[in-house]
């Protein structure tokens, strides 16, 4: 067998099987390699103790799969497709919601129902996921970078408009981490007066209210939503897209399924993705639905249990801003440097404590270079320091308060070598059981 062959056979789809990590980041110009996140700390055991996400889904859902498998009901045309749809409608309170592939495939569809194409430009934030920027390229159009407000964790509308042009069509914002925007009714009225449609990037956030006492995701001409596995409820992969208004119903739902009309079949007058749901992944989202109140009530437990608990670390370590409701998805803090977030980090993955880096800035990743968009040269200084030195912990429904205890243990541990860290009652895969025999008493209970 030729030796390129061989290669090609035993190639992974991980990129990393093609370059080095060294070959990649010699090509970036000076600023991106030093921006660029030291390699991830791995445990010390092999494996973790603690996950920073672990996916939450009900024994009802897992029955309900089942049943759904038994009864041929796995398409995205299945019965629970369906009843997801009035699930979100119900809990948001709208008239439109389409359950879809993933949370990228959500934002995506919301712009072109917003006919966002070439030539239009959408302001985004810098410090999200990449989904974010890459749904914007796709439908051709320009993402714009905007920094966060000072000491949040999201744009402003000062940050927005600073950003504007006579090409803004859309704005993206995110509620990232699962702090609800303090000022985006604000946003939400500057929007509609220039005539701009604004998209809430929900997945972060699901069932987070403002201090409106509105839910995320009712401000804005569309919502998406994702149902990754590590997010507050999961199909797995999924998500949806909603909308406040009806008349956008039709057309969302053609978007979703390649520009498909009802009434001609196999007639198609616009582009369009494969934007449906998997019936299997919807079925298991549907049992969750009706938790999402007690998870938010879990997350809160799990916010004041960390801040009281890492409160005298400041100012070498601070957390994350405090929300409306304060129940992130994930629970962050900031270290005073990029050095010692990285040797905190190391410390606690020879804990077998798993963490992750906050988001690496849009404006700053690699393909900016190679596209020649050079949006790198541009300093949004207030999200790069947050990436530099901003991280996460472990934060889903299965963490009790001893689970927290220990965790923050461990970081006192790094500060003051001679603090007791409290032991850990759990056995590495403990997750597993929990998450097969959760009820929302666990919650309740912190347990």
């Amino acid at each position: 067998m030729p030796e390129a062959q061989t290669r090609r056979e035993n190639s992974s789809l991980y990129i990393g099987s093609l370059y080095s990590d060294e070959d990649r980041l010699s090509y970036l110009p000076q600023k991106l390699r030093d921006a660029a996140p030291a390699q991830e700390p791995r445990p010390k055991s092999g494996q973790w103790r603690y996950r920073v996400a672990e996916p939450f889904y009900t024994a009802q859902g897992i029955k309900d799969v089942q049943s759904a498998l038994e009864e041929g009901e796995i398409s995205s045309a299945a019965s629970y497709a369906q009843k997801l749809s009035q699930k979100v409608k119900d809990f948001y309170d709208v008239p439109v919601a389409f359950p879809v592939s993933s949370g990228a495939s959500a934002l995506i569809v919301a712009l072109l129902c917003s006919d966002v194409g070439p030539g239009d430009q959408v302001i985004v934030p810098s410090l999200t996921m990449v989904a974010v920027a890459n749904g914007v390229k796709l439908c051709g159009a320009t993402p714009i970078y905007a920094d966060n407000a000072p000491n949040m964790l999201n744009p402003s509308w000062e940050e927005i408009e600073a950003k504007s042009t006579p090409k803004t069509k859309a704005v993206i914002v995110c509620h990232t981490y699962g702090v609800a925007i303090k000022d985006i009714q604000r946003i939400a009225d500057k929007c509609r007066e220039k005539n701009w449609f604004l998209i809430e990037d929900i997945c972060e956030a699901l069932g987070n209210k403002t201090s409106e006492g509105k839910l995320v995701g009712k401000y804005c001409d569309f919502a998406c939503a994702s149902l990754y596995a590590n997010k507050l409820i999961t199909a797995g992969d999924g998500g949806w897209v909603h909308a406040l208004e009806e008349k956008y119903h039709d057309r969302l739902k053609s978007l979703i399924n390649h520009g498909f009309d009802p009434r001609y079949h196999f007639l198609h007058f616009e582009t369009a993705p494969n934007a449906k749901v998997n019936g299997l992944g919807a079925t298991l989202a549907c049992a969750s639905m009706e938790h999402i109140p007690t998870l938010i009530e879990h997350r809160q437990m799990l916010a004041r249990t960390y801040r009281a608990g890492l409160k005298n670390l400041e100012p070498d370590m601070r957390c994350m801003e405090m929300g409306n409701e304060d129940a992130p998805w994930v629970f962050g803090c900031e270290a005073k440097s990029r050095e010692m977030k990285d040797a905190l980090r190391n410390h606690l993955g020879a804990h077998d404590i798993e963490t992750r880096n906050y988001f690496h800035p849009l404006h700053l990743q690699p393909v900016n270079y190679f596209a020649a968009t050079s949006t790198y040269e541009i300093p949004l200084p207030i999200c790069e320091k947050q990436a530099d030195c901003g991280f996460y912990l472990p934060s889903h429904t299965y963490m009790s308060v001893a689970d927290i205890k220990h965790v923050c243990g461990v970081i006192q541990s790094f500060f003051d070598p001679t603090a007791k860290v409290p032991e850990s009652a759990r056995e590495y895969g403990w997750a597993k059981e929990a998450r097969l025999s959760w009820t929302p008493n666990d919650c309740n209970r912190g347990s």
